[in-house]
Order: C-alpha cells, then sequence, then structure tokens
C-alpha cells in the first residue's frame, strides 16, 4: 500500500492546527484568568503559519536545524512540539499560565 506524503502532511497539518486552536481557547476561556483578559494567543497568527511550519518541521528540517517563530504564533510551534514528542502534554493547559508555555 502506497501512502502518498502530501496526504500525510495534510493529516499533521490539520492535527498541529487543532491542538494550538485547543491551546489557545484554553487559555482564553477555560483556565481560571482573574480579570478575565484574553491571553492565549491569537488564533488568525496560528492558522497563517500552520502550513507552512509543518512543512518545515515533518518534511524539510534535520536534527538540529532551528527556525524563529513569530510570538503570537507560538501555539503552533507548542503543537508540533507536542507531536514530536518534545512538549510534555501536562503543559498544553499551562498556556500563558504563569510557568507555562509563553
Amino acid at each position: 500500500m502506497f501512502i502518498d506524503r502530501d496526504d500525510v502532511l495534510e493529516e499533521i497539518q490539520d492535527r498541529v492546527l487543532w491542538i494550538a486552536m485547543q491551546l489557545v481557547h484554553h487559555a482564553n476561556n477555560v483556565r481560571q484568568n482573574p480579570d478575565g483578559s484574553k491571553v492565549g494567543g491569537h488564533q488568525s497568527s496560528s492558522a497563517s503559519v500552520v502550513t507552512m511550519m509543518t512543512s518545515l518541521y515533518f518534511d524539510y528540517m534535520n536534527a538540529g536545524d532551528r527556525v524563529a517563530v513569530k510570538p503570537h504564533a507560538s501555539p503552533v510551534y507548542h503543537a508540533i512540539q507536542y507531536l514530536l514528542g518534545n512538549l510534555d502534554p501536562k503543559y498544553l493547559t499551562e498556556m500563558r499560565a504563569f510557568h507555562g508555555l509563553q
């Protein structure tokens, strides 16, 4: 059975986007925030880099390669690190929390 590389990357991309949006949603609407401000990130800034970041991290980059990520899109970076096994799942609910993901 042949598995198309583009189909695999699209599936990964969908997962990255979903996880990134959940990070933002949890930080803005689920986690306690006494002053009520939205602190989780920017969905559109994250969504705008999902395809590029997925392609870089899962198809082009080699071990030791680095890429700069715009801060407003950090949820995508964290989602990718989680999928690669580099981020403990306990941090997925700690976006913008004290000692949490930034």
